[in-house]
């Protein structure tokens, strides 16, 4: 019997990375734009106007309960559930105490956290959590949302001035720092947003229902075009992270 095929997963957002032209390559476990122009013109738009991003593949586990902070610091790190509107970056060690497994922890409220990981160690991260709770009488509850919601990045200067005019969220760097979390509506779509700089580039994430997502998409390239907003595919995502 023939081997069978892995299985690449799809975005929502597939047949509009189709329809623009894009490139597209197999990248963990999903196909996706590798470009959709030539390299240097999506890092430009980046590095001095915006572009969008679609990172629906982000692994996003939702998990609820009172005993959020034991659980959490137990299986990462201590200081990984941070204060309410916050973002944490966290790290999963290995038997040996080496970083396994990488991830950003968001606290949308005292007892409910959203866990947003690579695509290729949602799997791990997941199992762990699962064993745990099994295992366990901690009161937590778990829910992989990873192809419920679809995710756009918007990156570069003018990612602020395009969002602002989508959301009534204050956005106010005061307000809205790097590394901060608010639910709100987006294009009158309730979703989640997240700050979450790339290195010195000024960057946001939002998180909406996967049904919603060519609808943010286009309503984010159409309100972009005052910026010259152009989309880019996982070459310059790679590049840009690199510069981190």
């Amino acid at each position: 019997m023939a081997a069978s095929l892995p299985l690449i997963k799809r975005t929502a957002l597939h047949y509009k990375h189709l329809a623009l032209g894009a490139a597209m390559v197999d990248d963990g476990g999903w196909q996706r734009p590798e470009r959709y122009r030539q390299l240097e013109e999506e890092l430009q738009a980046v590095r001095e106007r915006v572009g969008l991003c679609d990172i629906s593949p982000v692994g996003k586990l939702d998990l609820q309960g009172r005993q959020l902070a034991p659980v959490l610091e137990r299986l990462f790190s201590p200081g990984t559930l941070p204060p309410v509107g916050h973002v944490q970056r966290m790290a999963q060690k290995d038997t040996n105490g080496m970083t396994a497994v990488k991830g950003v922890c968001c606290r949308l409220s005292r007892d409910h956290v959203v866990l947003l990981t690579e695509p290729d160690t949602l799997m791990t991260v997941e199992q762990t959590f699962t064993q745990q709770l099994h295992a366990t009488d901690e009161c937590i509850h778990l829910t992989n949302l990873t192809s419920a919601l679809a995710a756009v990045q918007l990156v570069g200067p003018c990612s602020r001035e395009l969002l602002r005019k989508l959301t009534a969220l204050d956005l106010s760097p005061h307000r809205f720092a790097d590394l901060r979390c608010a639910q709100g509506e987006v294009a009158k779509v309730q979703a989640l947003v997240i700050r979450a700089d790339v290195g010195s580039k000024l960057a946001y994430e939002v998180y909406c229902g996967r049904e919603f997502a060519e609808y943010l998409w286009d309503t984010l390239r159409d309100a972009g075009q005052e910026f010259k907003a152009m989309p880019f595919g996982v070459a310059a995502q790679r590049l840009l992270r690199a510069e981190e």
